[in-house]
């Protein structure tokens, strides 16, 4: 529904279901997107959640990631936590692992910055990204983020503690 230059972003469908779970239950992929304790997603959670994406609903705004090229789901990335009084959200990415480092990211960042700043007229977005996520880090500065805060030991991750950063893109024309 949304277009950028390599990738589209759209509504989940039947057909991500399998995609999402492998995706949601890839050790990689996960220690860099959630803080939480890493437990295995079920098919019925997976169905769930994305049950719950629709057109209708008034908190989240999620999109299932597909290459222009092929039609191939990817990933998915989405706005959560909006504040329409204060025009903020925050934003998260998670792409399938063989996706990562070929422009995809940056191209579905840049695309969801786009509907959010001119289709939902947001003035802020955030992001909050783990210290050792260097390549979503990359991601992030490449479609205009400054980095805005540093939270120590946010996350225990494989024995130790880590830093997140909170980064930060504002809509200066709106």
């Amino acid at each position: 529904m949304y277009q950028g230059k390599l990738v589209r972003l759209r509504a989940f469908d039947n057909s991500d279901l399998m995609y999402t779970l492998s995706i949601n239950n890839d050790y990689d992929v996960m220690r860099t997107a959630s803080a939480g304790i890493l437990y295995p997603t079920t098919v019925e959670d997976q169905a769930r959640f994305m049950s719950n994406q629709t057109s209708y609903s008034a908190g989240d705004y999620q999109f299932a990631v597909e290459r222009l090229d092929n039609g191939r789901f990817i990933g998915q990335c989405g706005l959560m936590q909006v504040n329409w009084k204060n025009r903020r959200a925050e934003m998260g990415i998670m792409l399938d692992k063989d996706a990562i480092g070929q422009g995809y990211g940056t191209d579905a960042v840049a695309t969801l910055c786009k509907f959010a700043f001119n289709e939902m007229n947001l003035h802020k977005l955030k992001a909050v990204v783990f210290d050792f996520n260097t390549a979503a880090i990359r991601c992030y500065e490449k479609c205009g983020f400054q980095m805005e805060g540093q939270l120590k030991d946010e996350v225990f991750r494989e024995g130790k503690y880590h830093s997140a950063y909170v980064m930060a893109l504002i809509n200066t024309e709106g």
